[in-house]
């Protein structure tokens, strides 16, 4: 394959790689014997051409497809999931001080988002292809896909149709004090089986 990968190098495809063939076929540069002559020709023709053989049959033995990706293809999208982090950590203390529609929205899709990024990086990660194969990987994916949209749209139903994210924290955090702190209740409508 490394071969096949040099014969494809622009270097050895040019003009003055195959004149450099040609003259060490002659018999004045060197002690070559026809048959040797006889077999460079071959080797110079499909060296002018795009494609050589010896290429055609490495392509043919190929057990997956080479896809070509550029060094920066995924840094874009680590420093926006870097910075989601981040920027939740003071938005959260914020949206509990302040809440309100806006930040409880935006504090819906970061956590969202957050969330999306995380589990798919599971599943890309652990349902691989070469070991559940070809559907349950794209199953796997679709089920992540539902979890998030049904996680924001739920988020969004509490924000714009009941009393907010930060608001419903608020209620549970004081629900858990009052029964932690009241006494435990006492009356003549116990059961006493």
């Amino acid at each position: 394959m490394a071969f096949s990968m040099f014969l494809r190098r622009p270097a050895c495809t040019t003009r003055l790689f195959s004149q450099q063939l040609v003259a060490l076929s002659k018999p004045t540069h060197c002690s070559l014997n026809p048959k040797m002559i006889a077999s460079i020709a071959p080797l110079q023709n499909s060296l002018l051409k795009s494609e050589t053989p010896i290429s055609n049959v490495i392509r043919s033995f190929k057990s997956s497809t080479v896809h070509e990706e550029h060094p920066h293809d995924h840094s874009k999208l680590w420093v926006i999931e870097k910075l989601t982090s981040a920027a939740m950590v003071p938005l959260i203390p914020i949206c509990l001080m302040m809440p309100n529609k806006i930040f409880d929205s935006i504090l819906a899709i970061l956590i969202t988002a957050h969330s999306f990024w995380g589990l798919e990086a599971c599943v890309v990660e652990y349902v691989r292809v070469l070991l559940f194969g070809p559907t349950l990987p794209k199953v796997a994916m679709g089920i992540v896909y539902f979890i998030t949209v049904l996680m924001l749209g739920g988020l969004f139903f509490l924000i714009f149709n009941d009393i907010g994210m930060c608001r419903a924290f608020w209620r549970i955090w004081r629900n858990m004090r009052k029964s932690k702190d009241s006494p435990p209740p006492t009356g003549s409508g116990s059961y006493s089986g």
